[in-house]
Order: structure tokens, then sequence, then C-alpha cells
């Protein structure tokens, strides 16, 4: 699954700065508006950002400002403070998994379409409830394994700190 979330956001990444400049080329050179690559480019945006934060939920390196480990230098009472800190991102992903939902059901009773290609709009919508539930997926399999190291069934990694 890694690797099509890789491929996936090299492909949009690719597409993206495609369409950039070939909006740019249309508006500039061809003096045409070009509205509609607009539209192309937010879809493939939203699904680069939402598979780009599962893709960093997966590796754990989601954005994160861990400090702990300077006030808690025990590892077991350091673990303990990651399970907490794993178990409000993971209420947090389902929280946002829960809005996806409802935000994708209302896409799908409203059928909104997009203004200038007239495509659905849940094609874009998607990528949020798409996104919370595999960053959900990862926060839970984060959550295991820092209860594996809390229980001691497990090395506690502890972060790199200064010799003093």
């Amino acid at each position: 699954m890694a690797n099509a979330q890789r491929a996936i956001l090299i492909g949009c990444a690719i597409f993206i700065t495609l369409l950039v400049f070939a909006e740019v080329w249309m508006r500039y050179v061809f003096h045409y508006p070009g509205m509609e690559v607009e539209e192309v480019a937010a879809l493939a945006a939203f699904w680069l950002y939402f598979v780009g934060a599962i893709y960093g939920s997966y590796e754990r390196t989601h954005i994160k400002a861990e400090l702990i480990h300077l006030i808690f230098k025990k590892p077991r009472r350091y673990a303990l403070v990651r399970v907490i800190t794993s178990c409000i991102t993971l209420t947090l992903a389902l929280i946002m998994c829960y809005w996806g939902y409802t935000y994708f059901i209302w896409g799908i009773q409203m059928g909104e379409e997009s203004r200038v290609l007239r495509w659905p709009m849940i094609y874009t919508q998607s990528s949020i409830f798409v996104g919370a539930i595999l960053m959900s997926f990862y926060f839970l399999v984060e959550l295991v394994a820092y209860v594996r190291q809390a229980l001691g069934k497990v090395p506690i990694a502890m972060p790199y700190q200064e010799e003093d």
C-alpha cells in the first residue's frame, strides 16, 4: 500500500506541475482563462494533500513537536506519555473520519458538480474521508506499537539526548 501511496504522490505532483505550467501558458500566451484546468488541479491537489497526510502517518513523519523526552527521562514513563498522545491523535483522526463521512454523504445527497467541467464534487470530497480512514488506521498501528513498548514487550526507543 505504501508503494501505491508513493506512486499517487509522485503522479499527482507531476500532474499538478504540468497543469500549472499549462494554465500559465494558456492564460499569458493564448489569452484563454483555462478555468477547467483549475478544477482539475484542485481535484489532484486534494488527493495529493490527503495521500501525503496518509503517507506521513504511515511513516510516522507527520508534524509533531516532541519534547516529552526532556521531561520524562525514564523510558517507561516516556512510553506511557506516548501512549496517551497516541490515543489523543487517534481520537482526533476518528473525529475527522466522522466529519469526513458526513461530508461525503452530504456530497452524494447534494449531487454538487464543478462549475466548468460539471463533474461530481464527490471525487474531490471523497479524498477527505479516505484520508481520514487510512490515517486512523496508521495511528491505530502506532498506538499498538506504543502500548507494546509501555508493556515492555518491545524495547523503548528513546530519542537522542545530549550527554552532560
